[in-house]
């Protein structure tokens, strides 16, 4: 009877050994996984589709150090309390961004004309030099109504100029007593000479 052969086993390294770090830097597997865990993954919106890209691998930021969109929206409004109430519109961003996603990607599924109106609200209360979150915020709103026009476009392009171009409509015209009266005298006519 033979015995099964037995692999040999790895010997773990000394307490004190270095391990090769160029030997784990050319698995590309290796580098994958450490490409994943060590950046973090950035979505955003181009032309109404997701995108995802892998951000650069950068120093964080001291907590608070850049004033959010939301925070710099909300300074404008408790300066005159009043214009939460005559803004409307951007009174609404400003929850959206409370409540829906501070980075402000819940723009892209407003209508056209209700960006319109808020861009042209936050240019009428935004200060002459404004700050880095309300420029952030303008830039986003400008965005948001690009793509939508251009997805509105699109739309419009593959869509029929009018009824008449579909294949399940008729056309119908009503009939006046005359017509049909000069139809049956033909009809009759027509009938006599068979």
């Amino acid at each position: 009877m033979t015995q099964p052969i037995k692999a040999p086993r790895a010997v773990p390294p000394a307490p004190g050994a270095k391990q090769d770090p160029e030997s784990d830097k050319s698995s590309w597997l290796g580098g994958a996984v450490r490409a994943l865990f060590t950046r973090q993954v950035r979505v955003r919106r181009v032309d109404g589709k997701l995108a995802v890209e892998l951000q650069q691998h950068e120093q964080p930021a001291a907590a608070g150090a850049e004033p959010s969109m939301r925070a710099e929206l909300k300074a404008l409004f408790e300066a005159a309390p009043q214009n939460r109430m005559l803004l409307r519109v951007l009174a609404a961003v400003e929850h959206g961004l409370k409540n829906k996603d501070p980075n402000g990607l819940f723009l892209f599924e407003v209508e056209p004309e209700r960006l319109r109106v808020a861009l042209r609200q936050l240019d009428g209360l935004a200060p002459a030099k404004p700050t880095p979150g309300l420029v952030a915020l303008r830039a986003r709103i400008a965005e948001a109504l690009a793509s939508r026009e251009r997805k509105q476009k699109r739309l419009e392009m593959i869509s029929p100029r009018s009824d008449l171009m579909r294949d399940n409509r008729v056309e119908v015209a009503e009939g006046r007593a005359s017509d049909f009266a000069r139809i049956h005298e033909q009809w009759q006519a027509g009938s006599k000479t068979d």
